[in-house]
């Protein structure tokens, strides 16, 4: 009796540990935040605990106050989140170098947020935390898949250039190391391909969440950062690269599109064919036609739809203190382009970033 007792309760005690381990492992990597008016820092170490990731911010105060709500979510959203609180954008960059030492260097300088000259940038700065997708979802750029193309140059540089430009990560390498390649890359998930071409070069690597907040485009009466194109502080990284393979960022945005749920990729399929026949005829109009054809395309109801709706789903991650703050820098911003007035030099100004371009 005693014995068939003890089995019970050895039985039920199995049971009770399979549990608490399955529901550990289901967790795993998933983020809870909970918190208001919690110092950046902490919030920061909670994520990266919590998804087993290094986040780096660059231009917020460690110690500004926090308020936010996210619940069993991957890195990557609760990341998004984040960066939305602060009117940042946000990526994954691939740190590059010929040994642990130059990495760690690297990633010194990284959570700086100042570019060096010492060291070789690839990718589009924001983009790939949503600045180009067509849906709310949030796309974690390690998943994206990468398609090797063969390239003019068998070296390392060459082929991060098109890793970054194809997937939407980022990647920073040291100006000097530039290794050549006995064999073409397999490509993969940007994860693992960009490790496992790194390693090919006999280097080291190390993945980053970088979240970059440009504050002086707001304390100068800037626009907020949802109402620019995610990424116009970096552009292209290796000299415009990618300036030259247009189709590379077609790869992107269909590799991207497969990262979406399976319902919203059928519709996310049609609005980017919509929006490229659209811009293929922008782009066979004369010169002097452009301007007036993309000012229309931007105009159409459709397009304002879909550019609200992305700032409405940013907005909804934002504290009520940012929405309003949001707002008014928006409204302020909006008020001073109608009057004539840029926003960033004053009346008759040619500076700011609606000031038209000279042909």
């Amino acid at each position: 009796m005693t014995l068939n007792r003890t089995n019970i309760l050895l039985g039920a005690a199995f049971i009770l540990l399979i549990a608490m381990i399955w529901h550990w492992l289901s967790g795993w990597g998933l983020v809870t935040v909970h918190v208001q008016n919690i110092p950046l820092s902490r919030v920061v170490a909670s994520i990266e605990r919590q998804g087993g990731i290094k986040l780096v911010v660059t231009g917020a105060d460690a110690g500004l106050p926090i308020t936010m709500d996210v619940d069993r979510v991957p890195a990557a959203e609760a990341v998004d989140t984040l960066a939305a609180h602060l009117d940042g954008n946000w990526n994954v960059t691939y740190v590059a170098g010929p040994s642990k030492a130059a990495v760690s260097a690297a990633v010194a300088v990284l959570s700086q947020g100042d570019r060096s000259p010492d060291y070789q940038y690839f990718g589009m700065r924001g983009f790939g935390g949503g600045g180009m997708d067509m849906s709310d979802t949030v796309i974690d750029p390690r998943k994206v898949s990468w398609n090797v193309s063969p390239a003019d140059k068998q070296d390392l540089q060459s082929y991060l250039d098109e890793l970054t430009i194809k997937t939407g990560v980022e990647a920073m390498a040291p100006q000097t190391w530039n290794p050549s390649l006995s064999r073409q890359p397999k490509g993969g998930v940007a994860s693992s391909a960009v490790r496992n071409l790194v390693h090919s070069a006999g280097g080291q690597v190390q993945e980053i969440f970088t979240i970059h907040v440009r504050q002086a485009e707001q304390t100068a009466g800037g626009p907020p950062q949802a109402d620019r194109p995610a990424g116009s502080d970096g552009g292209f990284g290796r000299g415009g690269g990618g300036a030259g393979h247009p189709e590379w960022m077609e790869e992107r945005v269909t590799a991207r599109i497969e990262q979406l749920p399976k319902e919203e990729r059928e519709q996310a399929k049609k609005d980017i064919n919509d929006m490229r026949a659209q811009w293929l005829a922008i782009r066979a109009l004369p010169e002097d036609q452009r301007r007036a054809a993309m000012q229309k395309l931007f105009d159409d109801p459709n397009v304002q739809q879909r550019i609200s709706d992305r700032m409405a789903a940013r907005d909804d991650k934002r504290s009520p203190e940012k929405r309003a703050d949001f707002m008014r820098r928006y409204v302020a911003h909006k008020q001073a382009v109608l009057s004539g007035q840029n926003p960033q030099t004053g009346p008759g100004g040619t500076g700011g970033p609606n000031a038209p371009r000279q042909h």
